[in-house]
């Protein structure tokens, strides 16, 4: 197996809770996210709520 590099990036954001139907916290709201919001699908949504990026070699 190759060696890689692995990028982790963090975002964080506060959610507009009237978008989260059904929701009562931000616990709840983040899993509906998680379900059905894929961020993979729409990165640059998300390019102003990035608060970390590291990259790290990772052995093969």
């Amino acid at each position: 197996m190759a060696d890689k590099i692995r990028v982790t990036v963090t975002y964080e954001y506060e959610p507009d809770m009237e978008e989260y139907p059904g929701c009562e916290d931000v616990h709840a709201a983040a899993r509906l996210d998680a379900d059905e919001n894929d961020i993979r699908q729409y990165p640059e949504a998300y390019d102003d709520d990035i608060v970390s990026v590291v990259y790290e070699g990772v052995p093969g």
